[in-house]
């Protein structure tokens, strides 16, 4: 397991990206993909992965509502 500082943003396309709403959380797990099929279940399969240039791991479902996943290793 890998202990991992988590950074969920959302965002409401009627409150506009002038005031997301951020928590932030830290955890131990196997994989992130197993993080957020536990908070969003059968709408895993919207959201895509993506690797940062400095190593964190980005998990987005963008659309009238958008949810971002950063995953910074500890």
């Amino acid at each position: 397991m890998k202990e991992y500082e988590i950074v969920a943003t959302f965002l409401n396309a009627c409150a506009g990206d002038a005031y997301p709403q951020r928590s932030f959380e830290e955890a131990e797990l196997n994989d992130p993909a197993d993080y957020i099929r536990a908070k969003h279940g059968r709408d895993f399969d919207k959201f895509t992965r993506e690797t940062l240039p400095d190593g964190r791991i980005l998990y987005a479902w963008r659309g009238a509502v958008t949810w971002l996943y950063e995953f910074t290793e500890l």
